[in-house]
């Protein structure tokens, strides 16, 4: 047999074997090979956004009622018993404030959590980076924030309340908590490929974090020596950063925005690490 035609006679017999291994060491993160995958956590992140809102005809009202909603019940129950909430602009704009980012980290968080199941018809038939589940709705969800924002602007121009310079932080804020979702999202994804308790424990914990975090009542209303405690929260500093690139009243928050910072990188290595040690076999487990 000729040496060319014995060539390709073995590579038929013999295909060539590629395998795809998840990294050997913790947090070695391939950005190159999410780059190269780029234009399909764009497809992704349209197709998270065609499902929460082309099935619905008002799908984009969805996105302000149920903030709207809940900032009149509470400015109702404030007006009504007239406690002091320590907010120095109107009570109805800086519960809505709160609100819509809340609402945006609970549900692109639960997203998350949740992705590596939703996806699953996907993972275990083709190949693509993993991790793109996960970064997908951190994404997709901005668009229902940015919805919600449309209303804000209206009731800060209503009753004269307007941003200063440091609206162009405001980026670099959402930024961090994007990443914020990522980690404790990765984290709960993870846990509950073992447990579906999990599921229901992340669920506890927006419900009472509601309350625990400077969303419908100014920190100065929790006793100075409770803060520290109170201030362990990271929503709490991406919150108060949030609303300081928002109004120009309130200054800006240093030193709880840099522990935000720093626990939501810490969270998102621990979720990179543990999620890369199952990996491999992400398949068997769903």
């Amino acid at each position: 047999m000729p040496r060319g035609l014995s060539k390709n006679y073995d590579r038929q017999i013999h295909p060539q074997e590629i395998v795809i291994k998840p990294p050997s060491h913790a947090l070695n993160f391939n950005f190159k090979e999410l780059y190269k995958y780029r234009y399909l956590i764009w497809n992704f992140v349209w197709r998270d956004i065609r499902l929460q809102f082309d099935e619905m005809y008002l799908g984009a009202i969805w996105a302000t009622v149920r903030p709207l909603l809940m900032v009149t019940l509470f400015a109702l129950f404030r007006d009504l018993s007239g406690a002091n909430l320590y907010v120095h602009i109107p009570y109805a704009t800086y519960v809505y404030s709160g609100l819509i980012l809340w609402f945006y980290f609970i549900e692109a968080t639960s997203a998350t959590s949740k992705a590596i199941q939703t996806n699953a018809g996907l993972i275990t038939k083709i190949y693509f980076p993993r991790i793109i589940n996960l970064i997908v709705p951190a994404i997709a969800s901005l668009y229902g924030l940015g919805v919600a924002m449309l209303p804000l602007f209206c009731m800060m121009v209503w009753q004269g309340v307007y941003p200063g310079w440091r609206v162009i932080i405001l980026p670099a804020v959402l930024l961090q908590c994007m990443l914020l979702v990522l980690g404790v999202g990765t984290i709960f994804a993870v846990l509950s490929l073992q447990s579906k308790d999990f599921d229901k424990l992340l669920n506890q914990i927006f419900y009472i974090g509601l309350y625990i975090s400077p969303v419908i009542f100014a920190p100065e209303l929790i006793p100075e020596k409770a803060r520290i405690i109170y201030f362990l929260n990271p929503m709490a500093g991406t919150l108060l950063a949030f609303r300081s690139c928002l109004f120009d009243e309130f200054s800006f928050p240093i030193w709880q925005w840099t522990y935000s910072i720093a626990v939501t990188f810490l969270l998102m290595s621990i979720g990179l690490v543990i999620y890369q040690k199952v990996e491999a076999f992400l398949a068997d487990k769903l």
